[in-house]
């Protein structure tokens, strides 16, 4: 990667100069855009109106501020080493999802492939009542 290449968070915040990744759809996953969507003040104010936060609602990309970030584990994202562990628990295909930021994206570039795969089934902030539905399907 060239230097003046900046990594992307592929789960960042609803932010100035953050980019909208995806839209969370009704079945629960996130159907990533072929482009992501800049954010400016009045796309982030407008975001902000619903009761509903907007990291519950779309996935955002930003850049990567490693030790800036509470998931950077010193040398790594912790938030790309624990996805991938759940790969086994979704529907397996053989095609990687499209996606503009792979080339720059944290969780591709530490883990490959496999955070591409998972990557759609991850929601950057969730409910409770979320958390305790996906660990009742877990039993």
């Amino acid at each position: 990667m060239e230097e003046n290449q900046k990594i992307m968070c592929p789960s960042s915040r609803a932010k100035e100069g953050s980019e909208i990744l995806g839209i969370r759809q009704d079945d629960g996953t996130i159907a990533i855009l072929p482009q992501p969507l800049p954010i400016d003040k009045d796309v982030l104010v407008n975001l902000q109106q619903s009761p509903v936060p907007a990291e519950q609602r779309f996935r955002f990309t930003n850049k990567c501020i490693e030790s800036g970030c509470k998931q950077w584990n010193g040398k790594a994202c912790g938030v790309a080493d624990r996805v991938v562990e759940f790969l086994g628990d979704i529907p397996q295909s053989s095609t990687l999802p499209t996606c503009a930021i792979r080339p720059q994206c944290r969780w591709f570039l530490q883990s490959g492939s496999d955070a591409c795969k998972i990557c759609p089934y991850v929601l950057t902030e969730i409910t409770e009542e979320e958390v305790k539905n996906y660990q009742a399907a877990m039993v």
